[in-house]
């Protein structure tokens, strides 16, 4: 980490990232992917996870998901359904390591918030997880039917939520949010010079993911950075959020820009003083709690407006 860089973080997340270079340490080489999915989920549970007894209201399907309902049963909503696709490079977390964070958004959004597991690699091909998730979310899509669906997804996520609506289940979903995504697989901007160690997701591994990510993704026509007008209509008007001590920050900003010199209507939420997977840490840290409770205003806004209105939310919105 730079000198002094880590000034630029909201002061817990500050704290929070010098405890975790003393504890984790920086991406070993040596060390096998699944030894450091261990570490990392050991982290998000003793960091991340609620106070010791909150409650996730929680139920696992027979597709292969989570589905956690909001706290509060009065005025909660079952006509609308978050389809929430989890992040961790194809080779972290799982339903189960987000299971706080998905109840502090059920509770945000007032509507049950469905998260599908996947296999990871290296264990499992990318491309054979890809595509069994793609039949699974569809599959449940039809079940969930007439819902007003959602698809909300985190880092990779993100990026598993364009394949999703562009390319599986065009037309299921009324709005996408992408937070924090992956969606240039081919280079890299200032940003991962800048924050490439020391804010939760390191340079070194992103690289890694990357590697991992750009054959089934290439294999199954999709590159989020040149999308076709087609696509755009399948689009329609995304929630995109960005951290801005992320080093996926930039092309986040980039993609944004050039979706609007498109024409698309993107709402733009930029959280500057947040690292990525900010979100893991809404049950504890106040930022990321405000952060998900504005997201979820953004990802709701169709809910209580006519098709095709505009608007933006704070944050910062861009």
């Amino acid at each position: 980490m730079r000198e002094g860089a880590v000034a630029a973080l909201d002061a817990d997340f500050a704290r929070l990232a010098v405890a975790r270079a003393l504890m984790v340490g920086p991406v070993r080489p040596d060390r096998p992917l699944v030894e450091d999915r261990r570490v990392a989920e050991r982290w998000v549970a003793r960091f991340g996870a609620g106070p010791a007894g909150a409650e996730v209201r929680g139920e696992r399907t027979s597709a292969g998901s989570l589905v956690v309902r909001p706290s509060g049963a009065a005025g909660a909503r079952d006509d609308v359904r978050v389809v929430y696709l989890h992040g961790g490079g194809m080779v972290y977390y799982s339903t189960a390591v987000f299971a706080p964070f998905l109840q502090v958004l059920a509770d945000e959004v007032g509507a049950p918030v469905e998260c599908f597991d996947y296999a990871k690699a290296p264990e499992r091909a990318v491309g054979e997880s890809v595509d069994d998730l793609a039949r699974r979310v569809r599959e449940r899509c039809h079940t969930l039917a007439p819902r007003r669906l959602l698809l909300l997804g985190d880092s990779v996520g993100g990026l598993l939520g364009l394949h999703l609506a562009l390319r599986v289940c065009p037309g299921a979903f009324e709005r996408v949010g992408l937070l924090y995504p992956v969606l240039d697989l081919h280079g890299e901007r200032g940003s991962y010079d800048e924050f490439g160690e020391g804010y939760f997701l390191d340079r070194d591994r992103m690289r890694l993911f990357r590697g991992l990510l750009r054959p089934a993704l290439a294999e199954r026509d999709l590159d989020p950075m040149h999308l076709t007008d087609v696509d755009l209509a399948r689009l329609g008007s995304p929630l995109v959020v960005t951290a801005g001590c992320d080093v996926l920050r930039d092309e986040g900003h980039a993609w944004v820009d050039g979706l609007r010199a498109r024409g698309v209507a993107v709402e733009h939420q930029v959280f500057p003083a947040l690292p990525h997977d900010f979100c893991l840490y809404a049950p504890r840290l106040p930022a990321a709690r405000d952060a998900v409770r504005s997201i979820a205003t953004g990802l709701t806004r169709t809910l209580r407006t006519p098709a095709g209105d505009g608007g933006t939310t704070p944050g910062r919105t861009t």
